[in-house]
């Protein structure tokens, strides 16, 4: 790997990337950091920041090649290196986290042997629990000794990080570093995640759609549209003063006010509840090695109506979903759909019953198979679960992705060849194939920019008030909720805390734990604010307040 000497840590001039039709993914990208810059890339899905994140890794997607350009990462030529050298630039110089945390761990490997396998010198195991205290994970032997399936979406990232960490690189690309964490979790993550930097003087390229966290952390930022720079400079004048209109398009969305005209499904108080979950104990493991995470929880769902479930990572949320599913036999307790009771394993399941009851994950990519084609993994579920000929399926599958905003043409791609935001959309079209009276959407926009996120959200309101389907919405971006949720409910270590109209739960909470989510749920300007008042000072800041409240 041929070294250039002294400069920016990070050099990118002229990067030209196109698929294999000839389309620009990446179009004459430049830009340069300095060591300890943070820079943060924004963009909607599609736009090319994962592309561009992996090309500083060397790496091109099946299909993309570079036409033009070149990129120098701590003075190495990163594209003109050969297979060996580009292998210890990876290992020793540069680390990679990618928005699938699952993707990053082995499944069959023990949590604290992942860490260890990428740490330098010391690798006790104090050193390994110091490590995963350090991104505000269980610093005991009974969690590092789990396996990536017994721990929650929230908790697989924070690990997935914690191994990005462990070799001590200089320069360190997150790609929605904290997409699947709760408010509370992600502020946690942030700051450890600059406190390393400080400490490791750490470059830091950020991918994101999470214009709040952008203006947390970073201190420049890349805005991207259809592979092309539209905006790049200082993060705080650009947010405050963009200077595209998509920029201020995204500025606008992440502070939108909120709805608070939510009344209602079309529910009756009278009906059998499309879902009822009656005292749902959940643990992890048995004997002495036994945790509960769910420890009694009651839940009703009216058909057509959404209530959302809200709570930090690690809090039973994703464990509630799969013992609704039959994917986690529960210790105790009931859950019925529409009056029918439910078996507690899917296997016992019949197939109507399967149907009624689907779910939307939080890890795309994870659900679906990466050697099948998105239109056949869509005519399998709609031949498997409502046996339509393979004509009618496919005609089918044109609507569900034409209802998902998703070009028809996507149906002959493999998922690797879809952008995140793209495999969400994907799944939620999978769900819908078994048309369910009972949808759980497990984090549905944690991978998704503002702008998709909008269409999605809409998408779930108008299908579930059409056709009277009952929605469980897990959310940790109280934005989300807000948006489409007509009940909260909060959990907390294992309990409903908290329960009630989403409006009065998220205006007027009554429980200590729901006013913290609350206190951490910041506007981009209130951020922004914050962060002049730490940078400049007390002076300073009184132009920063005006010229924030402008945005």
């Amino acid at each position: 790997m041929t070294s250039t000497g002294n400069g920016p840590v990070i050099r990118v001039n002229g990067l030209c990337v196109e698929d294999g039709n000839g389309r620009a993914i990446l179009d004459d990208v430049t830009f340069s950091l300095s060591r300890g810059d943070r820079l943060a890339i924004v963009g909607e899905s599609g736009a090319g920041k994962t592309t561009l994140s992996l090309s500083l890794l060397g790496h091109f997607r099946p299909g993309l090649r570079r036409t033009s350009g070149s990129m120098i990462v701590d003075g190495h030529d990163v594209l003109g290196s050969t297979p060996s050298e580009i292998r210890r630039f990876r290992r020793r110089i540069i680390s990679y986290l990618g928005q699938d945390p699952a993707a990053a761990l082995t499944p069959s490997m023990r949590l604290e042997d992942q860490i260890r396998e990428l740490m330098t010198g010391n690798d006790s195991p104090e050193a390994v629990l110091g490590v995963l205290a350090s991104v505000g994970l269980q610093a005991d032997r009974e969690f590092a000794r789990r396996y990536p399936h017994e721990v929650s979406g929230g908790q697989l990232q924070r690990v997935a990080i914690a191994r990005a960490l462990a070799p001590g690189p200089s320069v360190l690309v997150l790609d929605e570093p904290t997409a699947s964490m709760d408010i509370v979790t992600r502020r946690l993550i942030l700051e450890e995640i600059e406190r390393q930097a400080d400490l490791r003087d750490l470059t830091l390229i950020l991918i994101s759609h999470d214009v709040k966290m952008v203006a947390r952390t970073a201190n420049r930022l890349l805005v991207l549209r259809g592979g092309q720079m539209v905006e790049q400079g200082d993060v705080t004048t650009t947010l405050i003063r963009p200077r595209h209109p998509y920029t201020s398009e995204l500025v606008a969305a992440s502070d939108a006010p909120l709805r608070q005209d939510i009344g209602r499904g079309p529910g009756r108080p009278e009906e059998t509840p499309a879902l009822a979950v009656r005292g749902l104990v959940a643990s992890f493991g048995t004997g002495r090695n036994s945790s509960r995470i769910l420890d009694g929880v009651d839940l009703e769902i009216a058909s057509g109506e959404c209530v959302a479930l809200i709570g930090t990572s690690g809090a039973g949320k994703s464990t509630a979903a799969r013992c609704l599913l039959g994917l986690h036999e529960p210790a105790a307790g009931s859950v019925e759909v529409g009056g029918v009771s439910l078996a507690p394993r899917v296997r016992d399941r019949s197939t109507a019953v399967r149907r009624s009851i689907q779910l939307v994950p939080q890890d795309p990519q994870g659900s679906l198979n990466p050697r099948i084609r998105v239109g056949d993994a869509l005519h399998h579920a709609l031949r498997s679960m409502r046996g339509l000929s393979r004509r009618d399926s496919d005609a089918v599958a044109r609507d569900l992705m034409d209802r998902v905003r998703l070009s028809p043409t996507l149906l002959a791609r493999f998922p690797r060849e879809l952008s995140g935001g793209e495999r969400q959309r994907i799944a939620i079209a999978r769900a819908l194939a078994a048309e369910p009276r009972v949808l759980i959407c497990d984090e549905i926009t944690s991978s998704l920019d503002v702008s998709v996120e909008a269409s999605v959200l809409d998408l779930i309101d108008e299908l579930r008030r059409e056709n009277r389907m009952a929605v469980l919405l897990i959310a940790h971006d109280l934005r989300v909720v807000r948006r489409i949720a007509e009940r909260a409910v909060v959990l907390h270590d294992g309990v409903i805390c908290e329960q009630g109209a989403a409006n009065q739960v998220l205006g007027n909470p009554s429980h200590e734990f729901t006013r913290s989510l609350l206190d951490a749920d910041q506007s981009v300007s209130e951020i922004l604010r914050e962060r002049m008042v730490k940078e400049d000072g007390p002076t300073a800041s009184h132009g920063a307040r005006h010229s924030a409240c402008r945005m």
